[in-house]
């Protein structure tokens, strides 16, 4: 027995030794092995945790800014009129296009919008060069850059076409309120027997199926939740809602009172922010958080109601000045340093 386990014992000695050897022999292979392995899950990661590039709630809000990292890009009006595209880098400003771009995206080095003039689909580098028409004489509604293909709405019909402008195709045929493209399949609202649905398809159109209904028309999709503000008539206030994308669970995180313009509703980050008239019957933006906590106006307006962009810390919107001309302004998310552009 004795014989036995020195035999085992100078088989594993020498097993060792031979690992050793080929760990040493191929060091440098290893190390390289396992720097890829490392740089392959933050990859990964990064996709999952990767945010759209162009944000739902601005686009329904009609886009009239989109941002490029540090760079915003928006329309600016002048005497009350929209004056061009304007790129917005610190405290430079610089006019780019002359277009009155609404629905505006970036992907890559291109923006794309629609202009309102003549409702084409213009496709233009963020310097204002090489501006070209990828669609012409659309819907001025709510369109989106993803994936490589632009959807939009055309007679009031959904379709996508390629960025290059191939492959034209309708993918529903519902009247859709909103939509929202996460991953590879878009979600979206409509009206289905007097109240909201919201339902989602493949982003090709296909298997289409509803998650739920008697919701409200404008949502976010965060995580495994949709959110949205529902319209309480019996109560005569709105109630911030939460239900799990599956359908089920659905759940009153919050009421608020006051006259809300639904069509303001702007869900980015966590938290949600809307155009309300108080009810003393003065009108601003406000903000509430997802969770339901700390309803806070930001700003004053001395528009019925405005529309609200946006692009990290800074909010962006159209209002009257003191003159009664349209002008846009932004300010803090948190209500500072407001200016106009």
């Amino acid at each position: 027995m004795r014989e036995i386990l020195k035999i085992i014992k100078h088989k594993t000695t020498i097993l060792f030794k031979k690992i050793l050897e080929f760990i040493k022999a191929r060091k440098k292979i290893l190390i390289w092995a396992l720097i890829l392995l490392v740089l392959l899950v933050l990859c990964v990661v990064f996709i999952v945790n990767k945010k759209p590039e162009n944000v739902s709630g601005n686009l329904k809000n009609l886009g009239f800014t989109v941002g490029y990292g540090k760079t915003t890009y928006s329309l600016v009006y002048r005497d009350g009129v929209p004056d061009g595209i304007y790129k917005i880098d610190k405290n430079n400003k610089v006019k780019i296009s002359d277009d009155y771009g609404y629905f505006l995206n970036k992907s890559g080095k291109y923006i794309y919008y629609i202009d309102a003039v003549d409702g084409n689909i213009i496709k233009m580098q963020k310097d204002g060069k090489q501006r070209e028409v990828v669609v012409e004489s659309v819907d001025t509604e709510i369109m989106t850059v993803a994936g490589g293909y632009i959807y939009y709405f055309d007679n009031s019909y959904f379709y996508r076409i390629k960025i290059n402008g191939e492959n034209k195709k309708r993918i529903s045929n519902k009247s859709l309120e909103m939509y929202q493209i996460v991953g590879k399949y878009i979600y979206y609202s409509y009206m289905d027997d007097g109240s909201y649905s919201i339902a989602r398809m493949e982003t090709n159109g296909e298997n289409s199926q509803r998650i739920a209904t008697n919701l409200g028309k404008s949502f976010f999709v965060n995580g495994k939740y949709i959110y949205y503000i529902y319209r309480n008539i019996n109560e005569n206030n709105y109630e911030l809602c939460k239900i799990n994308i599956n359908g089920e669970k659905q759940e009153v995180i919050s009421k608020i009172n006051g006259y809300l313009d639904e069509e303001t509703i702007n869900f980015y980050d966590n938290s949600v922010y809307y155009s309300k008239k108080d009810e003393e019957g003065n009108t601003g933006i406000y903000k509430i958080n997802l969770n339901g906590n700390d309803e806070k106006k930001i700003v004053d307006i001395n528009l019925f109601t405005t529309k609200i962009n946006i692009n990290k810390d800074w909010i962006y919107y159209p209002d009257k000045d003191d003159e009664n001309n349209i002008k846009m302004f932004r300010i803090k998310t948190d209500g500072n340093g407001k200016e106009e552009l």
